[in-house]
């Protein structure tokens, strides 16, 4: 149980009349207010970010309350506070006298929230120009420490947008001191488990045309009666064109077009940034001022995760850094057509208008014509993997982020290259693809039998292997 507790504060910082919503953590002390400075000073970062940032605080307060006069040095404390986000709290006969009662967590989890604190106290020694308030300071690195630190920067440095305008001299700075209490290393593997994280082959169809369905409409022969049309395009966009569910949430009515391009008839979908992209109206604007203008509200991911708006935004690459958005690569192509067409009919029959004085330009609608959720689809996501004899689970891969894992993929088992699945998932990165296109078990043995099958002539593969029975001899 938490030793603190968290409200939503209206924030203003000036005369402006701008306001933004933060979370600030109470204590029985009242208003952990440094706390508060430093989210209005990084309020820029994402909602997931400030959110992971309350919770390792609050994690750190419960552990000062439930260790009161153990430790001598905060930094001691600090010390084993990170070995506890590792090993949990619980002793092996299940014995806890902190009652703090914590499971031992993943590496990539505990080192993130060890990141989060040492930066929020690296932020008080600077603001109070003191430099007992870091938990977890720099120290001279050893000989072997800064070789990995090298190591790590060439490799970041190759893969990584503009990399070739850092400084080496800043680099030969930073490669020499390392954190006090340095995060563990991560333990690399890849099982069955990633793996399952795609959504099964060869059941798509069976989502979107059976699992999709209207209560009491199954049997109706009129395509538009029948099926939930928006939940279905939703899909598609996850399946077919490997967006986030979240994106989704970001796409206007307007960012769906068709248009003549040398004499053909043309079909986009454009994902924009959500507050910097351009809007859709002759006057060059924000989508931010645009929405904040016309509809009084926000853009979708500066809402607070607790609203029923809020949609994050996982920085993709922006194809066209004018306008900020990128283009939907639908894979195979035949989707594309597919979605335009159900496009248009549920523009004709099922999507519903918002209110008067509730407008917005938002794609998908509730049945009250607000902005759909990502809740709502997830909730109609599940009960439409059920309907066709699933189990839904990230385990199972039939949770939304499932598609995008089957769209990168496809895109690996088809032979596309690197640079192109890069691109087309719009990662930053080559790297971040891996964990999308990273090949199953059955893949491997698929392509190691066609490579035996194309070597037969190969000297390799023709050995000539000792019958069974001389081997008992």
């Amino acid at each position: 149980m938490h030793s603190s507790t968290v409200l939503t504060a209206q924030v203003t910082i000036d005369n402006t009349g701008s306001r933004f919503e933060l979370s600030v953590i109470i204590t029985s002390e009242g208003i952990l207010k440094s706390h508060l400075d430093y989210l209005i000073v990084f309020r820029g970062k994402s909602e997931s970010w400030k959110n992971r940032s309350v919770f390792a605080v609050r994690l750190l307060l419960d552990y000062m309350n439930a260790n009161k006069g153990v430790f001598d040095k905060p930094r001691d404390m600090f010390r084993e506070f990170s070995n506890s986000l590792f090993t949990g709290t619980v002793s092996n006969d299940g014995f806890d006298p902190s009652g703090l009662r914590w499971q031992s967590r993943e590496q990539s989890n505990a080192n993130f929230i060890i990141n989060l604190v040492t930066h929020y106290t690296d932020y008080l020694s600077e603001v109070n120009e003191d430099e007992n308030y870091k938990l977890n300071p720099f120290r001279d690195a050893s000989p072997y420490e800064e070789r990995l630190n090298w190591a790590a920067y060439y490799q970041k440095r190759e893969r990584v947008f503009l990399s070739h305008l850092w400084k080496h001299k800043d680099a030969a700075i930073a490669n020499r001191i390392v954190r006090h209490i340095p995060t563990r290393n991560k333990v690399l593997s890849h099982g069955d488990y990633e793996a399952a994280k795609a959504f099964p082959e060869g059941r798509i169809n069976d989502l979107l045309y059976l699992g999709f369905v209207m209560p009491g409409k199954g049997h109706s022969d009129v395509l538009h009666e029948r099926l939930n049309l928006r939940d279905v395009l939703i899909t598609i966009l996850m399946h077919y064109g490997g967006l986030r569910i979240s994106e989704v949430c970001h796409i206007y009515v307007q960012d769906i077009v068709e248009f003549q391009l040398s004499g053909k008839n043309e079909q986009a979908v454009k994902v924009y940034h959500p507050s910097e992209g351009l809007a859709p109206i002759d006057e060059k604007m924000a989508r931010r001022e645009y929405l904040q203008k016309y509809f009084g509200i926000k853009p979708r991911n500066e809402y607070t995760a607790s609203k029923r708006l809020f949609a994050g935004w996982k920085s993709p690459m922006l194809t066209n850094a004018k306008d900020k958005f990128f283009t939907i690569e639908f894979f195979p192509e035949k989707a594309k057509v597919q979605f335009f067409l159900l496009w248009k009919m549920y523009l004709m029959y099922q999507r519903v208008p918002p209110k008067k004085g509730e407008e917005h330009p938002y794609a998908f609608t509730s049945r009250e014509g607000t902005p759909y959720t990502i809740k709502s689809y997830s909730a109609s996501r599940k009960r439409a993997v059920e309907r066709i004899g699933l189990t839904y689970s990230k385990e199972s891969g039939t949770t939304p982020h499932a598609d995008r894992h089957r769209y990168g993929q496809n895109l690996a088992e088809s032979g596309v290259s690197s640079i192109v699945i890069k691109t087309a998932m719009h990662h930053l990165s080559i790297e971040s693809q891996q964990v999308y296109t990273q090949p199953t078990v059955k893949e491997v043995r698929r392509q190691l039998k066609n490579a035996e099958l194309s070597s037969l002539n190969n000297s390799i593969i023709n050995i000539q292997f000792l019958p069974m029975s001389s081997l008992d001899e």
